[in-house]
């Protein structure tokens, strides 16, 4: 049996349906890849075009694509000048009309190398409505030859229209065990798990199964802020469960960061770490978004009744909304310690 896309970590569902439908020359004209950032799907747009060109997808005991080719190799190095790349121009924050029609009259001109013609169009879901309503009749009928590969995070931005006619395929995250894999091939991350596991598994759940993200933390001063910001949250959560004295749980507030953003971005920390202390109150093998050790989420549960969770997430949801809504941050988080 053929091996589908084996550089592809996780999404092996969708890896198989792909390489199903480019193998039967089943595969639509457009896909929209939906997912965060980091989760693959610029992974995914390569390695479909690789597989759509690849000279040795039909050859039995060789993987789809064989990256060894020269089609091959020239998508996955980038210098193929077949498969295009389509963004956000640098002086603007979404994908205009200028844009689309630039495309529309690019596409008319057939393949140089290839026999597909391949536009991976980053931020899709950034694409203005009139940008979107002028790409639809290129999205309706193009060349035979041509191949969009919509990237998107908010699939509700992309018109119906669109979707309706480009299937959507949904990224998915990696298992802590994939994360873990992937980050071992990585030589100082694999010092890191022998000197300081906790450290390294701390920074296994901080990648939340996205690859993008697990990359980045390889990097050792990312790495070092991103374990100094955890280490606050869980401060906050201990206190916060342990009942601690307001003037403590306040000084804790105090060390916030004092930007709106920073500051949202730690409450959504905290809620992810009260959210697994209160799975935990249901089932004490529920699977765990923010704590790598079971354990210390498992003590810290045993400290607070459900209720008191339930009061506490909503007090912190109600303190992001506020912050996220230009609130005075000092005097939120003050009302958050006195709630």
């Amino acid at each position: 049996m053929k091996e589908i896309m084996p550089e592809l970590i996780g999404n092996r569902a969708l890896a198989e349906r792909l390489g199903g439908e480019i193998l039967a020359e089943k595969m639509p004209h457009a896909y929209i890849i939906c997912g965060e950032r980091g989760s693959g799907r610029h992974t995914i747009a390569r390695l479909i075009a690789a597989s759509l060109a690849c000279e040795n997808k039909n050859k039995d005991g060789l993987p789809l694509p064989c990256g060894t080719c020269e089609s091959c190799r020239k998508i996955l190095s980038g210098i193929c000048p077949d498969v295009n790349i389509v963004g956000i121009p640098e002086d603007r924050a979404t994908i205009g009309v200028e844009t689309v029609r630039d495309l529309r009259f690019d596409v008319l001109s057939a393949p140089n190398d290839l026999d597909v013609k391949v536009y991976i169009i980053e931020d899709a879901d950034k694409m203005t409505e009139p940008a979107q309503n002028a790409f639809l009749l290129t999205l309706e009928e193009p060349p035979q030859y041509v191949v969009f590969l919509l990237l998107c995070e908010n699939i509700k931005a992309m018109l119906e229209t669109v979707k309706s006619r480009a299937p959507i395929l949904r990224t998915e995250p990696l298992t802590a065990d994939q994360t873990e894999n992937f980050l071992l091939k990585n030589d100082d991350m694999a010092r890191l798990k022998r000197s300081s596991p906790d450290e390294f598994y701390e920074i296994v759940m901080a990648s939340f199964g996205k690859l993008g993200r697990a990359l980045e933390l390889t990097d050792e001063k990312a790495r070092a802020k991103v374990l100094a910001e955890r280490l606050h949250v869980r401060r906050f959560v201990n206190a916060a469960c342990s009942h601690t004295k307001g003037e403590e749980l306040l000084e804790i507030l105090q060390k916030f960061p004092t930007s709106r953003t920073e500051c949202t971005d730690r409450l959504s920390l905290i809620l992810l770490a009260l959210r697994d202390l209160a799975i935990l109150k249901r089932s004490d093998e529920a699977q765990l978004c923010f704590y790598h050790d079971r354990s210390e989420a498992l003590e810290l549960s045993d400290h607070i009744t459900l209720t008191s969770l339930f009061d506490l997430i909503a007090a912190c949801e109600r303190a992001s909304d506020a912050i996220s809504r230009n609130a005075n941050i000092k005097l939120t988080l003050t009302n958050l310690t006195l709630r």
